[in-house]
């Protein structure tokens, strides 16, 4: 790989970046406290269209594609494939004002800040508000991601419901979407994907530094276990006597547990959800389901770590005299991001003046559903925000991975497609300002409103 040389820092306006963070935490803001910003809500329309304001306000060409992903666009002047970045618009309940939002408001700024100062890029960029990532209203984990990476399921939107009953279908149509073309919203031009994203665990802020560079995000296996053993009163059933599912599942959560601790950092299980039947407060439960969230970055030690988890499960229940069924609802192998481009953002960390910590990402995120189709990298930062420019310091990274650098103009004429290290730095030179006005695209009816007198 030959070496590239940011050429210079361009300028953000990091009033504008923070006003818009908090413009985007009153949208869902609860009065407990955190956000919740389900898929389709209100509250998710109103951010999505503040989002859609943003990219034209700086002049890019916007559109909403076939599941509700909102991108902002600059045209090339050498086309072919596209370098993108942007991050999830949907909240859990009780949600951060970072989550997703950081990834998507920086994105937004890196891009209009390069337009603003340089004009037409070489390559075409992409900011990209993803509709959907946290599966809070329906079981459909990175919906929009997997729209864009052609990974949607037959049925999908006339079987998923929410907790109203309400159909994802149903809900798409509510917010002017048809179900039926959700498949087009793929894409099959992506070069290369870049998320920021806030850190959702404590590594940076406990041992630092600022950012993080993410090398591999770790596979996921979703199981649901089902417990089986006797309903009996509760006051006529003798202690020694009971086969209760409830405490066979507990039983079986603390071992679940003790099997992530004994493989060690970074193997994780988790319970997250339980119910019984038939769940009377006078009724030994007869039957438990619990689900478990398992994740490691190695395949072969993910792979032991479900496998202990099953024989754990197996012999508390011939302890008890309870059966048990283990069933895998999902199950996404690790991912390695692509290691050139997370040189690019290590070199591009360490010129904004911060030497970036190599991570595995536990949380899973809408880049590794991009990895079948582009050369994918990530960037955390630290959560903590004792310090208000961190998100800045963030975005000095990221807009260094957009801007202007000292490589061989031989070397990009070569080829339609440059390589993506050199692609990423590659935007154009300073132009003069009437010739901004050359920039457009291929998306029909999506003309740019400019500000003028800049």
């Amino acid at each position: 790989m030959s070496a590239i040389t940011t050429r210079e820092l361009v300028e953000i306006d990091e009033r504008r970046l923070l006003r818009r963070l908090d413009d985007l935490a009153q949208r869902g803001a609860l009065p407990t406290g955190g956000i919740y910003r389900p898929l389709y809500s209100p509250a998710w329309s109103s951010a999505m269209d503040i989002v859609a304001v943003w990219m034209k306000e700086a002049g890019l060409l916007v559109k909403r594609d076939a599941v509700g992903n909102v991108w902002g666009r600059i045209e090339g002047s050498r086309g072919g494939r596209v370098i993108a970045s942007g991050s999830h618009i949907d909240t859990v309940r009780g949600g951060g004002a970072l989550d997703g939002a950081l990834g998507v408001v920086a994105a937004v700024e890196a891009v209009s800040s390069l337009w603003q100062r340089f004009g037409r890029s070489t390559r075409i960029l992409e900011c990209v508000a993803i509709c959907e990532e946290e599966g809070s209203r329906f079981d459909t984990n990175f919906w929009g991601a997997r729209a864009i990476a052609d990974r949607l399921e037959p049925g999908e939107t006339e079987r998923a419901r929410d907790g109203d009953g309400a159909t994802l279908g149903e809900a798409m149509r509510s917010v002017g979407l048809d179900p039926a073309t959700a498949s087009t919203a793929v894409r099959r031009d992506l070069d290369v994907f870049v998320e920021l994203h806030i850190e959702q665990g404590p590594i940076l802020e406990d041992h630092g530094p600022r950012l993080g560079v993410v090398t591999t995000i770790a596979g996921t296996a979703h199981l649901e276990v089902t417990v089986r053993g006797q309903p009996d009163h509760a006051g006529a059933m003798a202690m020694d006597r009971r086969r209760d599912a409830f405490l066979g599942a507990s039983a079986m959560a603390l071992a679940i547990a003790d099997a992530a601790l004994r493989m060690g950092h970074p193997a994780v299980a988790t319970v997250g959800t339980i119910a019984v039947e038939p769940s009377q407060v006078n009724v030994v439960p007869g039957l438990a389901r619990f689900t478990v969230d398992t994740r490691h970055p190695d395949p072969s030690r993910r792979s032991e770590l479900i496998t202990q988890i099953g024989d754990a499960a197996k012999k508390i229940a011939s302890e008890r005299g309870l059966s048990v069924e283990i069933k895998t609802l999902r199950d996404r192998p690790p991912v390695t991001l692509s290691p050139r481009v997370t040189d690019v953002l290590r070199r591009a960390s360490v010129a904004a003046g911060v030497e970036p910590r190599e991570m595995t990402s536990g949380a899973g995120h809408v880049r590794g559903c991009f990895s079948c189709r582009a050369s994918v990298a990530a960037r955390t930062v630290r959560r903590k925000r004792r310090r208000p420019k961190t998100s800045c310091w963030a975005l000095a990274c990221s807009r260094r991975l957009f801007a202007s650098s000292r490589i061989s103009r031989e070397r990009l004429a070569s080829r339609r497609d440059a390589p993506a290290d050199a692609g990423l730095l590659a935007s154009s030179h300073r132009r003069p300002a009437g010739e901004r006005d050359a920039h457009r695209g291929h998306w029909a009816g999506d003309a740019a409103r400019r500000r003028r007198g800049r």
